[in-house]
């Protein structure tokens, strides 16, 4: 077995560490389990594999793509089986990754024809095979920041499946695109114009790949504000039902108010004849007929006050026992529309929970916490049927189609804020932390 052979074939599979890098960034809040863990199994993996398939390829004269491919399936089902994700998200990062490589190797190979002329692609050089791993490691650098901001934005707060298989389509005919367009024998690039089109072509469509992808985030990002548009929405409709019953209240206090002379009028009338009786049974109908007011101040907040009414509320109606301590701090630098999210999400699901369970069983407790005034803390129990759906350490929804987006968006928003969330279970009690700084950025 030619030792030169060996290292060149060693160092062609180098690659798909950049690779894995670029397909664990977008992932950082998706990890079944704890990176360094993944760090091992992935060094393990490629550990063992790269050595074994440099000595089959050599010793036995196997081109690269006959071996490269199993790895590339066993590396995804493995990519799958540590991640949190939906199918489709994996195969979609996965596949740009891939598509991303497949310009670098084909790069090199240009490379390599340059510097070998007469050689063909069943002979890839040392030096190219270096060059390939350089460009490798520096496109991993510099498009590490971009996946692991953005890309790990569009993973956390977009679960449209249909929109990921899409995507992954579109890096698929970019790797198809990639295949077809591998150099044989290099002596093709030095007749006439080749090299100077092939470059060209290979260069225009590795920039429509990067646009394509800027494009998309735009798109999925204008989408996802629309939504936090709608929520903003949502939030002021409960500000003025709220802002509505109170007026209401008000209006109704003021005629009562008005009437209050004539009540007690009557009331004296009534005890100066000595009839008890008939005293006491209009002060019983006064008092049911005297307005009650429909809304509470939990806090100084308009806006978590209405969507906190507006749960308690519901939570009332569903015959569910509620438990409250709610104190905000005086300057809150956490985003209205994000805090009252994460409290949405959390009393919905807890209501909804609750409904599995007896009505005498029904309970929600929820504590609004300022710590040292830098740190803001809601903690949640509620009681639920004992039934759960989850998918490694996510919990899922058990609600026909759920699929426990609203936890999903709890956890990405709270880590926006330098914080995190927790959700565990025992026997027939649900428990929600979450920690959130509230610093100015």
């Amino acid at each position: 077995m030619n030792q030169k052979e060996y290292l060149i074939s060693l160092i062609s599979y180098l690659p798909l560490i950049p690779s894995a890098i670029l397909c664990f960034a977008p992932m950082k809040n998706r990890l079944r389990y704890n990176i360094r863990s993944i760090i091992i199994a992935v060094i393990c993996l490629f550990a063992l594999s790269f050595p074994i398939l440099s000595y089959f390829e050599t010793r036995y004269s196997l081109g690269y793509n006959t071996l490269i491919l199993p790895l590339l399936i066993l590396c995804f089902i493995a990519y799958c089986i540590v991640l949190d994700t939906h199918f489709s998200q994996s195969l979609s990062i996965y596949a740009l990754v891939m598509a991303l490589m497949a310009f670098m190797s084909n790069f090199s190979n240009t490379f390599d024809a340059f510097i070998h002329p007469e050689s063909d692609i069943n002979h890839f050089s040392f030096e190219a095979a270096v060059f390939q791993a350089f460009i490798s490691v520096l496109l991993a650098s510099l498009l590490f920041y971009p996946l692991s901001r953005f890309g790990s934005y569009l993973i956390d707060n977009l679960n449209q499946k249909t929109i990921w298989y899409v995507y992954s389509a579109i890096s698929g005919i970019f790797v198809i695109y990639n295949l077809n367009n591998v150099v044989f024998y290099y002596s093709t690039m030095h007749t006439n114009h080749v090299a100077r089109a092939y470059i060209t072509n290979m260069i225009l469509f590795f920039l429509m790949i990067l646009m394509l992808n800027v494009i998309f985030y735009f798109i999925v990002n204008s989408l996802l504000e629309k939504a936090k548009a709608y929520e903003r929405i949502r939030i002021l409709q409960m500000q003025e039902k709220r802002y509505n019953a109170q007026q209401k209240y008000i209006e109704s206090t003021s005629r009562a108010r008005h009437d209050f002379r004539h009540i007690l009028r009557t009331l004296l009338e009534l005890a100066k004849k000595g009839n008890n009786k008939e005293t006491l049974d209009f002060i019983e109908q006064y008092i049911e007929k005297y307005p009650e007011k429909d809304t509470a101040d939990y806090c100084s907040n308009p806006a978590v006050n209405a969507l906190l009414n507006h749960y308690f509320h519901m939570a009332a109606d569903s015959k569910i026992h509620l438990e409250q301590h709610i104190s905000l701090p005086d300057i809150l630098y956490i985003d209205n529309i994000d805090l009252c999210s994460i409290l949405g999400n959390i009393l919905e699901n807890a209501i909804t929970a609750c409904m599995d369970v007896a009505e005498d069983d029904r309970f929600v407790t929820i504590t609004i916490s300022k710590e040292q005034g830098t740190e803001l803390y809601i903690a949640a129990s509620n009681s639920f049927g004992g039934k759960v759906n989850r998918k490694g350490q996510r919990y899922l929804s058990t609600k026909q189609g759920g699929n426990g987006i609203g936890l999903i968006s709890v956890i990405a928003t709270a880590e926006r804020y330098g914080g995190f969330a927790d959700f565990y279970h025992e026997e027939n009690i649900f428990y929600s932390n979450v920690m959130m700084k509230n610093k100015e950025n």
